[in-house]
């Protein structure tokens, strides 16, 4: 794992998500930061594609719901780590939307 590097971001799952919470817990400067709220950002995009894919599918609502569940955690995390570099913080948020993943 290397935190010096920007990662491309393919899905959410557990995996991908374990890498991440992983880079976070190591990412100290701040182009390291930058990188994290990046794919902190895809993560994010991809939550919202597959949302409205949801929606216009009529998914069952709690599927819908856990993603967009799913999506406020990644924003928070996004939130935290871009203005304040609580890597800590944003590491919870991801610990906690990996259980929902």
């Amino acid at each position: 794992m290397n935190v010096d590097d920007l990662h491309p971001i393919e899905d959410y799952s557990p995996g991908t998500l374990r890498e991440l919470i992983g880079r976070v817990e190591n990412s100290r400067a701040l182009e390291q930061i930058i990188y994290r709220e990046s794919e902190l950002d895809e993560v994010w995009r991809l939550l919202d594609g597959d949302i409205a894919a949801a929606a216009r599918k009529a998914l069952n609502s709690v599927e819908a719901q856990k993603l967009v569940a799913v999506r406020k955690l990644i924003i928070e995390a996004h939130d935290l780590i871009g203005n304040d570099s609580n890597t800590m913080g944003a590491r919870e948020r991801l610990l906690r939307a990996l259980a929902l993943v």
